[in-house]
This record gives C-alpha cells, structure tokens and sequence, in this order.
C-alpha cells in the first residue's frame, strides 16, 4: 500500500482510489471471520517504516532516476486454523489487535482469516 502520514498511517485517498472502498478503517489490515470484518489490526507501527521507503521510491520516481512501469494493488490473506490461532500469531509482534476483539477471536474454533492491502510496484532504473 503506498500513501503518505496520516493519522491512521496511510493517505486515504490513495488506499480506497479505484477499490471501491469507502472507510478509512479499511486502510488498516482487517480481521475477518466467516467472511464478516470482525476488527482491524492498528496498522501504523507497518506504515511508519513502509511510509519512509515510499517516500524515497517516488523522490526517485519525481527527480526521473526511477521509472513507475506497472502498479498492482492487491489483497493479501494469511489464514489460521481459529480465532486462537489467529491471536497467537501476533504474539511478540508491534502491530496488535484491539483489546475488544480478543475474547472473540480466541472463543472463534473455526478458521480466521487476516486481510491485508499490498501494492506491488515494476521500477526502471533510468
């Protein structure tokens, strides 16, 4: 996902341009469960470090050193056992679920899904 700071870590704009998205909140990566959002994962510990290598990519781009040649923008899913197992994959990590969630998510014996937005960039060394 490329986009500049803001409070939720991502330019909203360029997120949800062209998906047909209409929420901030799905900027951050979400928490689905039978095919329904269950919460999003506080993304910004992810965006602070990806923002800064943005930025210097589309400097490169802006002063002609780099080429943009192709963009795609894509979901990533990463998909767990259950809801536990889900929780458990975040342990240690600095992205964290909401509080809120948890006893959802551990209570959830079925599969769990976490979706993720990607963009994928082709650059040409000019």
């Amino acid at each position: 996902m490329i986009g500049v700071a803001s409070e939720h870590g991502v330019d909203v704009e360029t997120c949800i341009a062209g998906s047909g998205l209409t929420s901030k909140e799905l900027c951050d990566p979400a928490v689905e469960i039978d095919g329904a959002v269950v919460c999003f994962v506080d993304g910004e510990p992810l965006f602070r470090t990806a923002d800064a290598a943005v930025a210097a990519i589309d400097a490169a781009v802006h002063n002609e050193r780099l080429a943009d040649e192709a963009v795609y923008d894509h979901d990533v899913r990463k998909h767990f056992e259950t809801g536990s197992d889900l929780v458990a994959d975040f342990e240690g990590k600095q992205r964290r679920l909401p509080v809120e969630a948890l006893p959802t998510l551990k209570a959830h014996p079925g599969p769990a899904v976490l979706r993720e937005r990607c963009r994928l960039r082709r650059l040409r060394v000019l």
